[in-house]
Parts: structure tokens; C-alpha cells; sequence
């Protein structure tokens, strides 16, 4: 593909860099240092100048782009530039990089009204990925496929937990769940029957909810693992408020700290099932008096990141059971984990997995990524033509030689969790576990 991305800040050189080995990318920015920054870490060309025009759009070979990614600060900007990119170019695919989620919801109910034919808000995907978690707390992250019939979990083996230290195959597994990644800091592995679930490794499950659901209280007995009912949201930002929402459209009734008198004021008034307190989320008097240590989650969504962290620290130290942090730059995340907090949420990331979704081959439904770029959760359609198709998986995988695992399968509105004798058929939608070095491989080849 020919792929145009206009806005080279950390998400624009993030995708940008994504697909500079399997594409041709041409990178637009105003900006000659962040030009000079791609160029050295990436190989794309790159063109100076302010993408919303049409001139700088046309140098940039527009007409001829077969995807062109609006992604600077400016939502308006990221709007005009897909619009004038499809009147430049109608066969070009378009994605617009919005926050406001004002235009995302118009968007959604018209989608004629930009002319933009993708349009992705990190705050409402953000949110989105928060409140996933929400039904499994103890969960490092959660993602669900298939409509909402396979959930993602991944999981912390506690070095107390009764199923450290065995095999896989000792443990029995039902047929609801499959275990198909095993992560460490150092290396990656696919899961088979002799793998060990050795103490503190990172465990990475696929499978029907409510069997991952009783999985995680066969890991972590002593923890809570029904519904988070009891949550905290630390910040009244865009992300907090989303996430309030969401949660109320599930029955739920959280709790939402917002410092500044008049966004807490118009909080209130948007959410009638939240309990707004306008308040300092820093201040540990507060927080104790407010009972985060009752919350079964704290959701810190505070910025910059260095504050953020504080909350979030501050919580754990307070005694709230768990925390779930908000980190928008990527060198941080080690330092709230290194600091107890085990999920975090990256925003940006959230907006890559959606914008990478539309560069792979046709049939991808969902990508999500996992351990930070070292492996994909993907869920893919099958054609007729797969060789997956019409005999045993354990002989299919035969003629696909990459590393991967089939979680499960949706087929006809029913689950399948897949054994090395299911056969699978044309259209069924595969969750699929795959290093992410390999990935673009394994999906052409299915």
C-alpha cells in the first residue's frame, strides 16, 4: 500500500514506523525536527508543510495513496485533510485521528457528514478498554472479540497462586478457555501441555467470559474476580468522564474526583448516576476520607503522567485494592509498573491498534496488541481459500509455518474453543495468539 500519514507526532511516527516495512509511507509535518526525527529512525519519505492544504497534499502524491491517516493535534485539521484527501483521490481509504467526541458521535450516527471514512477517538477507546476491565479487576487487560462472545485476558501468576509452578497439562483446563502465551522480561513462548506457569509470569488467556472469569479465581483465589462494584475515577477529564458514562450504561453508579469547580458542576449535570466530589485527587486526607480503600478499582486518569502516577501510588498506598492508571507516554509505563501499578491503559496505543486494523489484509476484524509490541491478538474471517479450511487444525497449521495459536472461534453465532481436531469452515472468525515479528506472514497466509 501507498499510505500517506499527515502529523508526525508520537502517534503519527508510531504508525508511520509500523508500516514502513511492509508499505511505501509518505510523512506530512509542519515541523522540520520531527521530520528529522522520522527520517532517522524510520524509512519513509517525508514531506515539510502544512497538511491541511491542498497543495501540500498534492506534493505529497495524495491522488495516488491508497491510505491517508490525518493524525496532527488538531481535529479539525485531521477532519479537513481526510475530506480534501478523498476529493482529491476517492479510491484512497481515510482515517481521521479525533478527541473531541462530539464529532466521533456525529460521525457515527452520519457518517456522510465529513466525508472521512474511518474516524478514531483515543479518549472514547480509552474509555472503552477501562470499562472492559471493570468486568475482570484482576486482569492486567482485557479485550473482547467476536461481538462480545470471546474476551482476551492477560494475568499475573501470583507466586502464592495453586496453579504456580505446574504444567499446563496438569491442569485440566475446561473447554471454555484456552492459555496461549506465556510472557517474561526477557523472553515469549506459545503455549503447549509441558509449558510451567512459573510464579510472576504473565499469562495470556483466550476463551468464553464466564469460563476465563472462573479461570482467574482458579489463579487468584484470594482476590475478588466478579464485577468491580465499588470504583473510583480520579480526574474529570475527557477519558474520566467517558469512562463515568459507560460505566453508568452498565448499572453502575462509580465515583468521580475533579478538582476544578466548574467541570465538576457540569460533570454532575452530564452524569446522573455518578457521585461527582470536587476535590484534589492528590490529597491523601481526601482520598482516605473518601474511601478509596473500599474501591474494589481506582481508575487514575489525571495528567501529566508524573501526577498521575502520584494518585495512583497514593491509592495503592491507602490501601484501594486495585489500580488502573492512564499513561500516555510510552516511557513511563515501566515506571508504574515498576511501582505496583500492574494495568495501565496507553491512549495512544489504543489509536495505533485501530489505524493498523485497516493496513492488513482484508477479513481483519480486530488487532490488538499485547506485552507492548511483542505479540497480536487478532481476530480474522476465513475464506474458502485458507488452508486452515476443511481439515484438523493440527494438520492446517502444518501449512502455515509461523509461530501462532487459534484461541477460539466464532461460527454461526456460537463459540468454539479449538482443539488440535476441529475443522475448521469457511467464515468462521478465528482469535488468534501470534508473534508480532510474524504477524503480517500469518495473515496472508490464512
Amino acid at each position: 500500500m501507498k499510505v500517506v500519514v499527515i502529523g508526525v507526532g508520537q502517534v503519527g511516527s508510531s504508525v508511520a514506523h509500523a508500516l514502513a516495512g511492509e508499505h511505501e509511507v509518505i510523512a506530512v509535518d509542519k515541523d522540520p525536527d520531527r521530520l528529522e526525527m522520522i527520517r532517522a529512525e524510520t524509512d519513509v519519505l517525508t514531506y515539510e508543510g502544512n497538511g491541511a492544504r491542498v497543495d501540500v497534499l498534492k506534493s505529497a502524491d495524495v491522488q495516488d495513496a491508497d491510505l491517508v491517516v490525518g493524525s496532527t493535534s488538531d481535529d479539525r485539521s485531521n477532519i479537513l485533510i481526510c475530506s480534501t484527501a478523498r476529493a482529491l483521490n476517492d479510491g484512497a481509504f481515510t482515517i481521521a485521528r479525533v478527541t473531541e467526541t462530539e464529532y466521533l458521535a456525529t460521525w457515527s450516527q452520519l457518517r456522510e457528514a465529513f466525508n472521512v471514512d474511518y474516524m478514531v477517538g483515543a479518549d472514547h477507546l480509552t474509555a472503552r478498554n477501562i470499562v472492559e476491565v471493570v468486568g475482570l479487576p484482576t486482569a492486567r487487560n482485557v479485550e473482547h472479540f467476536g461481538q462480545g462472545q470471546v474476551v482476551m485476558a492477560g494475568f499475573t501468576v501470583p507466586e502464592e497462586s495453586p496453579v504456580a509452578g505446574k504444567t499446563v497439562q496438569e491442569l485440566r483446563l475446561g473447554d471454555g478457555v484456552n492459555l496461549v502465551a506465556v510472557f517474561d522480561d526477557e523472553r515469549m513462548e506459545i503455549v503447549r501441555g509441558t509449558t510451567c506457569l512459573r510464579p510472576n509470569i504473565r499469562l495470556l488467556v483466550i476463551g468464553r467470559p464466564s469460563q476465563v472469569e472462573h479461570f482467574a479465581g482458579t489463579l487468584t483465589p484470594k482476590d475478588r474476580v466478579g464485577q468491580a462494584r465499588q470504583i473510583m475515577i480520579l480526574g474529570g477529564g475527557e477519558i474520566g468522564f467517558q469512562t463515568a458514562r459507560m460505566l453508568e450504561q452498565r448499572g453502575l453508579q462509580p465515583r468521580l474526583v475533579e478538582k476544578d469547580p466548574d467541570r465538576a458542576q457540569a460533570l454532575a449535570q452530564e452524569l446522573p448516576d455518578t457521585l461527582v466530589l470536587q476535590n484534589d485527587a492528590t490529597d491523601p486526607k481526601f482520598l482516605r476520607r473518601e474511601g478509596v480503600a473500599d474501591a474494589d478499582l481506582v481508575v487514575s486518569a489525571l495528567t501529566p503522567d508524573e501526577r498521575n502516577l502520584l494518585t495512583s501510588t497514593l491509592s495503592l498506598d491507602l490501601g484501594a485494592e486495585r489500580v488502573l492508571s492512564v499513561v500516555h507516554r510510552d516511557v513511563y509505563e515501566s515506571v508504574f509498573t515498576s511501582s505496583g501499578i500492574e494495568t495501565t491503559v496507553n491512549p495512544r496505543r489504543e489509536v495505533i491498534e485501530e489505524i493498523l486494523r485497516h493496513t492488513r489484509v482484508r477479513g481483519i476484524e480486530k488487532i490488538t496488541f499485547v506485552e507492548g509490541d511483542r505479540g497480536e491478538v487478532v481476530e480474522v474471517a476465513l475464506t474458502a481459500e485458507s488452508p486452515l479450511v476443511g481439515r484438523p487444525i493440527e494438520e492446517g497449521v502444518e501449512a502455515v509455518p509461523y509461530n501462532f495459536v487459534v484461541g477460539a472461534v466464532t461460527r454461526n453465532g456460537e463459540v468454539l474453543i479449538p482443539r488440535g481436531k476441529t475443522v475448521l469452515e469457511p467464515q468462521d472468525h478465528l482469535v488468534l495468539f501470534v508473534d508480532a515479528e510474524e504477524a503480517d506472514e500469518v495473515l496472508e497466509a490464512l
